[in-house]
């Protein structure tokens, strides 16, 4: 991580350190590999993704690069902030197509991919992926719309979460519970405004698709886990998966998709060659 005491002028000359063109200034360390499959594909220069460390520290990056203090690029999370409306336009500010990297992680094929893997089988059904994706989103949806009016309103009111254990239907359950997730949504929803609630509900609407883009990345990511655990032991696999395995494994077929089928292929490749065109 940059020390961030650095001036904008040193900061600016640091790509010439790394012997780069631009900086890609990225959160975390989950999302250098990320954005760097992402990058790769729009340019054959020298770049450098680099982690400042958290949110905060990047969006003090990312309001120098709108304002044209700062040179590089800046790749973030978009979390809520299309909804609330503070996304910033610059070209060289590239935000996730959902909450975080994970909802671009962990699509339907990726899921199945996945699955196979750890499996070591190819008989595992595709649809039986997509079908469990929709459902959970489905089952889901009353608290991703929640957790999108508490943004909205500042209400402060836990959510979601970054984990889905709370909302299974038992300790070791790959299913969403329908009854838990009610009775989370019934204690909340009166701690939130009821506009805030309304306003989110028609930004995300009721697709699964949509749900599944704006739930939080590390409670989606827990979720799949757990998935391919239960579908590992239906094949008669005792299998051990980490978060750090399970991310591996997911930015490996991130990176493959990216050549051809991934479902936001056009939004990364387009927004990456925008912003690098821009620098």
């Amino acid at each position: 991580m940059p020390d961030l005491s650095y001036s904008d002028d040193a900061l600016n000359v640091r790509s010439a350190f790394f012997g780069a063109k631009a900086i890609v200034y990225v959160e975390g360390d989950d999302d250098v590999l990320f954005w760097q499959e992402v990058f790769s594909r729009v340019t054959n220069e020298p770049f450098e993704v680099e982690s400042l460390g958290g949110a905060p520290a990047l969006d003090e990056h990312i309001a120098k690069i709108a304002s044209g203090q700062l040179q590089g690029i800046a790749a973030r999370d978009a979390d809520f902030l299309p909804i609330l409306g503070k996304r910033y336009q610059s070209p060289r500010v590239v935000y996730t197509v959902g909450y975080s990297i994970e909802n671009s992680l962990y699509t339907s094929t990726a899921l199945t991919n996945l699955v196979r893997l750890w499996c070591k089988s190819p008989k595992v059904p595709a649809a039986e992926c997509a079908e469990w994706l929709t459902q959970f989103a489905l089952t889901l949806g009353p608290l991703v719309h929640l957790d999108a009016a508490n943004a909205i309103s500042g209400a402060g009111v836990a959510t979601v979460g970054e984990n889905c254990s709370r909302y299974m239907t038992s300790a070791n359950s790959a299913a969403a519970c329908p009854a838990k997730v009610a009775v989370a949504a019934k204690a909340i929803t009166p701690k939130i405004p009821s506009s805030a609630i309304a306003k989110a509900s028609a930004s995300i609407g009721a697709k699964p698709e949509d749900i599944l883009a704006h739930l939080r990345g590390h409670f989606l990511a827990s979720a799949v886990h757990r998935y391919i655990v239960k579908n590992a032991k239906a094949f008669g696999k005792k299998v051990s998966i980490s978060a750090e395995s399970l991310y591996a494994a997911a930015i490996v077929e991130f990176a493959k998709s990216l050549q051809s089928e991934h479902p936001h292929r056009s939004h990364y490749l387009d927004s990456a060659r925008s912003a690098w065109q821009a620098v």
